[in-house]
């Protein structure tokens, strides 16, 4: 039986871990802690088998020791922050994902990294964008932002290290959805809704259910086409951001008020961490190596907003 790690407990993670079991694979999740949502996450994982491991990834030595006890034919790195210190940006972004990739060519080569990035990572290059010709080369990437420079220097570390023999591919996801997503732009969003306002946001975003997003991670972890590459994960629909609220609403039995919110206001509704990807609204990305992978996606907004509220409601009460 094959053996994934995926280190970092969280929204991703454990619906990655949920599927590769359902594959068929032994699955190993590490945590740092487990607290508020995270422990019902792990008790979820637990009950289908899912072997939990106490692990700081910033440690070196630790990283190597639980990669040596697993041995796993996939790494999954879902580390990562929305908003923070320069400091710890850089640490979650660029030493975490270079102790990982280091720990795999000490252990064993053969072992490929899948690296979760984000399509932050390039900064605002336009208003619809694809893969750059050169990977995050400054003649083509403009990140201004700590979390943008933070997510594209943890991309070149990769890269780096990929000269050394490391098997890797980068995903860069769009803006995620689904079950086990607690994040505080959705929670904030369905506490104000909750309380009867229904804020339209105006403009659309690319996104991704994450159940297409832990298909296509599996795909390209065993896939030898997108070996030592990067690529986008997004669905090809962009969303009109005013139906979340409206389906979450529609979702709690709630008619409310509904309050159109022009676009330089939505910060008003959104957690400090979640204000610096206004600038994304209306920015397309290129779903063709998405759309490669998986085919044709049926669009998932429905769905995912729903279980979004079931979530919360199962964690918040």
């Amino acid at each position: 039986m094959e053996r994934a790690l995926i280190v970092g407990l969280g929204f991703i993670a454990t619906n990655l871990a949920k599927h590769l079991v359902n594959r068929g694979l032994e699955v190993h999740v590490t945590y740092r802690s487990v607290h508020g949502s995270k422990a019902l996450m792990a008790k979820d994982l637990l009950e289908i088998g899912v072997k939990m491991h106490r692990l700081d990834p910033g440690d070196y030595n630790s990283v190597v020791n639980t990669i040596s006890t697993v041995k796993p034919s996939y790494v999954f790195n879902t580390v990562g922050l929305l908003s923070g210190s320069w400091n710890e940006l850089w640490h979650a972004h660029v030493e975490i994902p270079r102790n990982i990739a280091r720990a795999i060519l000490s252990v064993n080569k053969s072992m490929r990294l899948i690296h979760i990035s984000a399509s932050a990572a390039v900064g605002k290059i336009g208003n619809v964008i694809s893969e750059e010709p050169e990977h995050c080369s400054y003649a083509y990437v403009n990140p201004r932002s700590d979390y943008e420079r933070s997510k594209c220097d943890g991309e070149r570390t990769i890269k780096e290290l990929g000269k050394e023999g490391l098997d890797y591919v980068i995903v860069r996801p769009t803006f995620v959805y689904g079950y086990y997503n607690d994040h505080d732009e959705f929670l904030s969003l369905y506490r104000v809704v909750r309380r009867g306002l229904i804020p339209l946001l105006r403009g659309h975003v690319n996104a991704i259910y994450v159940g297409y997003l832990v298909q296509l991670l599996e795909k390209v972890a065993v896939s030898e086409d997108f070996r030592d590459k990067f690529l986008y994960a997004t669905e090809c629909v962009m969303y009109n951001l005013g139906d979340i609220p409206l389906l979450m609403a529609n979702y709690l039995g709630i008619s409310g008020i509904k309050l159109p919110i022009p676009t330089g206001l939505a910060g008003l509704f959104l957690p400090s961490g979640a204000r610096s990807l206004l600038k994304y609204i209306n920015t397309q990305y290129d779903c063709s190596n998405t759309q490669r992978i998986l085919g044709n996606m049926e669009p998932a907004l429905d769905r995912g907003v729903k279980e979004i509220v079931d979530w919360i409601r199962r964690v918040y009460g």
